[in-house]
């Protein structure tokens, strides 16, 4: 009876233990996936296209040549990267979102100049993360990109491998439904379980790839 006990009351610590670990890995593999994209940045002048996730076989994880509309979201493209499979997922191991300005991943771009927004991301109060463009601003700040983990539920990751459909969850609330509808815009709320990194284009130019706007 007391080992009984022992064990019920060690399984709910252990299942805790395996969903902080799993989110601490996440944060990582987004910092790692982040760190990447930065090196692609600096050397091609712009910023990769997801990979599409319903490709099979060796272009699976490649970065797609174009990508304006619903091709500016996918998966991160790990092989164009220069990364392991392993960085594109996160700690629950399924696929994690990535979503790219449009404007920024286009040829011949000038990422300093470009006028993008196509992007929102959302706070718990329903408000822009970074400061609406006011008409005197001259070059102003917008989303760069998104990279989503759909944590423990998975709702809303893509299966990836060919297969088109996403992993949906019982009962998503309307801001985990956010994350993963066809629009661009995103939210970060403690009414979901998804873990979102985003960066303007200012900061992680500045900061990451040492370009000033």
């Amino acid at each position: 009876v007391i080992i009984g006990l022992i064990g019920g009351m060690s399984l709910p610590l252990l299942t805790a233990h395996m969903n902080r670990s799993a989110h601490i890995k996440t944060h990582a593999h987004q910092d790692y996936a982040l760190s990447a994209i930065a090196a692609y940045v600096e050397k091609n002048h712009r910023f990769p296209c997801p990979a599409d996730p319903q490709v099979t076989g060796p272009d699976f994880g490649l970065t797609q040549v174009h990508c304006r509309g619903q091709k500016a979201r996918g998966i991160l493209p790990f092989k164009t990267l220069g990364i392991s499979e392993t960085y594109a997922r996160d700690g629950f191991k399924r696929l994690m979102t990535y979503v790219v300005e449009q404007e920024l991943a286009k040829k011949d771009t000038a990422l300093q100049n470009e006028r993008g927004g196509l992007i929102t991301v959302k706070n718990e109060e329903n408000g822009s993360v970074i400061a609406t463009p006011q008409k005197e601003d001259r070059n102003p700040n917008f989303i760069a990109f998104v990279i989503i983990s759909h944590g423990e539920s998975g709702g809303g990751a893509y299966m990836g491998n060919g297969q088109a459909v996403k992993l949906m969850g019982e009962s998503p609330s309307s801001q985990k439904r956010e994350n993963y509808d066809e629009n661009l815009i995103f939210i970060e709320s403690s009414q979901t379980d998804d873990i979102l990194r985003w960066e303007s284009r200012d900061q992680f130019l500045k900061h990451y790839v040492g370009r000033h706007p």
